[in-house]
């Protein structure tokens, strides 16, 4: 049995070049989901250090396409594990174009991934399209999908009203039924938000004459953060729970 006490990060992520264990994270969803969106909230809160210039990143698009591919986001503070604190984790966002002429870039981006969120929408209309989309990271991923490569569900749009909306259960039923998540632990791993509100919450603190009452050392103070901000980032911080337990119990049955 390996001895916990002398493991670190770097023995069980792949390091990028500065030699920071990274962990690779892949947004799966259909076309036009909020992907896009979600990560100019994560770029936004990264630069939030210089709250006088990221405005202007919350108002626009991210490439010319109106597809963000990579987003490298910094570091989370990883989770202790039966007693040991580490060092924190570098983790890189990637999103996949949705569109079916996309569908060989998407082979290549969820190569080397490490987790996944499945990126859905709320709309009605995207019933078939969601569906699709965890039919194909089933595929893309194998036997590994939800188990090897964790998975989070991450239901954007719940600004909606009810009747415009996909009923969750279904969602679920779907999720189960692919293999993407266990039934016992859909409560955990399915959670829903919406990008729309988080960023325009943001913009709000930031355009507020009361702004800098949510700066504390530039930062953006944690128990100022709107709660739909904070919907946004739990998928991240739950795949990187899960991924860091899963490999940390597989070294110590070695």
């Amino acid at each position: 049995m390996s001895d916990m006490s002398q493991l670190e990060l770097s023995d069980i992520f792949s390091v990028d070049r500065e030699g920071k264990p990274t962990m690779k994270i892949v947004l799966f969803g259909p076309p036009s989901s909020g992907k896009t969106s979600m990560l100019t909230v994560f770029n936004a809160l990264r630069r939030m250090e210089n709250p006088d210039t990221i405005v202007s990143n919350l108002l626009k698009i991210q490439d010319d396409s109106g597809r963000t591919v990579f987003f490298d986001q910094g570091v989370f503070q990883t989770p202790p594990f039966k007693g040991k604190k580490f060092d924190r984790l570098r983790y890189q966002l990637w999103t996949v174009p949705g569109e079916d002429r996309h569908k060989v870039q998407r082979d290549i981006i969820m190569s080397g991934v490490d987790a996944v969120i499945l990126f859905l929408n709320f709309e009605n209309i995207a019933r078939q399209q969601n569906l699709a989309i965890i039919k194909e990271a089933r595929e893309k991923i194998g036997e590994k999908f939800g188990k090897k490569i964790p998975v989070v569900a991450y239901i954007n749009k719940s600004d909606l009203d009810k009747n415009e909306r996909i009923d969750k259960r279904e969602l679920i039923k779907d999720l189960i039924d692919e293999g993407a998540i266990q039934s016992d632990k859909a409560a955990n791993v399915v959670m829903t938000g919406s990008c729309l509100n988080a960023r325009n919450d943001l913009l709000s603190i930031l355009n507020s004459d009361e702004k800098l009452a949510y700066f504390e050392s530039n930062r953006l103070r944690l128990d100022k953060r709107p709660e739909s901000v904070g919907l946004i980032v739990r998928p991240i911080q739950k795949l990187t729970q899960l991924v860091v337990e899963q490999r940390l119990e597989y070294v110590q049955s070695i």
